[in-house]
């Protein structure tokens, strides 16, 4: 199992931005919505993201969604991100299916000193499973 150290040398801060952004782009649109004014200016100091646990009115659907329900407003860095990562990379984690484990460890198999983790390799739901753990300390959704 990879030290601290080493989750933050590889899982550097622009591969944490990508694992939110892959997440944010399709892996958790399924039940996150995007964050109003409000929901972003109660972003508290040493948090990083604005993940808005709910639903919202669907623009091709509108009759199946008529309001906006906000479950939780949840805050996010990238330590949060990384120990997430940590969780689902470990060999023994009951956590997550088989195909996105293994994206996960290739991912970290894959990687190299310039660039950290290989991301290529982290599929929206891998995204979504690391938001999730981060967030909630377990899968949830999905």
């Amino acid at each position: 199992m990879p030290t601290a150290d080493q989750i933050k040398k590889y899982v550097n801060d622009e591969r944490v931005q990508d694992i939110v952004d892959i997440a944010a782009e399709g892996g958790i649109t399924y039940w996150a919505i995007t964050p109003n004014d409000a929901e972003f200016a109660g972003l508290p100091e040493g948090k990083t993201w604005t993940i808005v646990e709910g639903i919202e009115p669907h623009p091709l659907y509108p009759p199946f969604n008529e309001g906006r329900e906000v479950e939780a407003v949840h805050y996010l860095n990238a330590d949060d991100i990384r120990q997430a990562y940590a969780k689902l990379l470990d060999l023994d984690q009951d956590f997550v299916c088989e195909e996105y484990h293994r994206y996960i460890v290739q991912s970290w198999i894959d990687r190299d000193e310039a660039e950290g983790i290989d991301v290529c390799m982290v599929d929206a739901g891998a995204a979504d499973a690391i938001v999730q753990m981060a967030i909630f300390g377990a899968l949830v959704y999905g």
